[in-house]
């Protein structure tokens, strides 16, 4: 080798070693890893499926830092600077709901979440302030409480890594940020005892005063209302011999306005409206609530409460359908089909 190609070769293995022992970038080297780790629990998501993704949305120092959305439900790692943190999450993210709306996600006060405004075709609002909403998606959320990352910490990991690289194990200082999620949405049930459960066709209602928006950090409804629709309802028949059965709607919901729960002081009528079979009459019922809402335990698991309605029993139905002759054999229906454009009906809750 000649003087002149040894001082090269010399000169490219000095460029090697520098390079080698050139710091990461800036931001790196002044954040840590933090684990948030999410406490999934049977009851909290319905059926106990886990949700296939989640957002976090990190404040630091009071002000908005990050949005994360990651499909790492269980724990996700997240680097952060130094700075006062808090932090909450939803399932899946804001893009994936379709009768939902996100407001103020990046204002952890405000951040809330509300069911957007539907139309139908034999509901007629009756003010200007009455809001037809969809019924909300399943969704959970969960906040954490204050955490901090210090310039100590990160020192701590930098030379803990310092040591890993020494010795071969790879071990780093971070820190646990534990989440409790919870569902934010109940269902509404509603039970109809009825007498000549032949002649039912289908059935229809709404209920006004329900809970529109739901503020994810403060972990309660808002005093925003709007007027839900119940469409979906079933047929048991209880008595055979004598045509006595029931009918149950059910719908999602947030529940009631300003995080109240059922009271004996709810003052509110039920109205339900029936179609029978020969596919013309129509014939409507007016109850008045009073205590009759329960609180009851959610099935299935995965629901925030249970607001259960019953109105009559087997020996006193509530409703009483007519006996008409059969339009094509009758026979009850789930949903509700297009009915006379002329009949408005309402549940004021």
């Amino acid at each position: 080798m000649t003087h002149k190609t040894f001082i090269f070769a010399l000169a490219i293995a000095a460029l090697f070693v520098a390079g080698c022992s050139i710091e990461p970038p800036l931001h790196l080297r002044q954040s840590m890893e933090v684990i948030v780790k999410v406490l999934w629990k049977a009851e909290v998501y319905p059926d106990g499926v886990k949700p296939d993704g989640m957002t976090l949305y990190i404040f630091r120092d009071g002000e908005f830092y990050m949005k994360h959305t990651t499909a790492q439900v269980d724990s996700c790692v997240v680097q952060l600077e130094p700075g006062r943190y808090r932090l909450y999450m939803i399932s899946q993210s804001p893009e994936e709901y379709w009768r939902m709306e996100f407001l103020d996600m990046t204002d952890f006060d405000k951040a809330r979440v509300s069911v957007a405004e539907t139309k139908s075709s034999w509901y007629s609002t009756r003010s200007e302030n009455e809001v037809l909403i969809n019924n909300p998606e399943v969704m959970v959320a969960g906040v954490s409480d204050f955490f901090e990352v210090t310039e100590d910490m990160i020192e701590r990991q930098r030379l803990a890594m310092t040591k890993a690289g020494d010795n071969g194990n790879v071990s780093y200082y971070t820190i646990l940020v534990p989440v409790n999620p919870r569902s934010v949405v109940s269902q509404y049930w509603v039970t109809i005892y009825s007498d000549n459960v032949d002649m039912l066709k289908s059935v229809r209602a709404s209920t006004t005063g329900m809970a529109r928006t739901f503020e994810i950090t403060n972990d309660k409804t808002n005093e925003e209302e709007g007027t839900q629709l119940i469409t979906e309802w079933s047929l048991t028949v209880d008595d055979e011999p004598n045509l006595i059965g029931h009918l149950d709607g059910r719908v999602t919901t947030f529940g009631f306005p300003n995080g109240e729960l059922p009271s004996p002081d709810r003052d509110s009528t039920l109205n339900v409206s029936t179609l029978l079979v020969d596919n013309k009459t129509v014939q409507s019922y007016k109850f008045y609530i009073g205590d009759k809402i329960k609180l009851e335990e959610p099935s299935p698991q995965g629901y925030r409460y249970l607001y259960h309605i019953t109105f009559g029993s087997i020996f006193e139905p509530a409703i009483h359908p007519d006996r008409v002759l059969p339009e094509g054999g009758g026979g009850f229906t789930a949903g509700v089909t297009d009915w006379d454009e002329e009949k408005k009906i309402g549940i004021e809750i």
